[in-house]
């Protein structure tokens, strides 16, 4: 689950999940809820992702930063993010998606920003807010 958050200059996200791997599997549906409420057409595709970072935090805007490359580059829509390896420092995902020549974004996102984060342990599992630079 994901909702969406106001904010000044910027676009946020709440998310919650009773796990790491729920949780980072809804922030990038929220975050490219964000850029497109609708997933563009094009042709299937899929990507595997394994990264590392020191905290939870850099993980996640690691995480998110890598499938923004992906579409700002490869031109890659993230629809369906499944994780098969998840640790507080460690990832590995497969996520499936869409290939486009072109789309109509609701917003454009910059940047993948480390302000107010914070991944939390919660009786239900985690939740973190995250906020994107427009």
């Amino acid at each position: 689950m994901f909702e969406i958050v106001d904010h000044r200059a910027d676009i946020g996200i709440h998310v919650a999940g009773e796990t790491l791997a729920e949780l980072f599997a809804d922030a990038a549906r929220g975050m490219f809820f964000v850029i497109s409420e609708q997933p563009p057409e094009g042709w299937p595709e899929s990507h595997i992702i394994e990264l590392e970072a020191p905290e939870t935090e850099q993980l996640l805007v690691d995480w998110l930063s890598e499938l923004l490359y992906l579409l700002e580059v490869k031109k890659f829509f993230a629809i369906s993010p499944e994780i098969e390896l998840i640790e507080p420092t460690r990832i590995k995902a497969t996520v499936g998606g869409m290939r486009t020549r072109g789309m109509s974004l609701s917003a454009e996102i910059k940047a993948v920003t480390h302000h107010m984060l914070s991944v939390d342990r919660t009786l239900n599992g985690y939740e973190t807010t995250i906020y994107f630079d427009l």
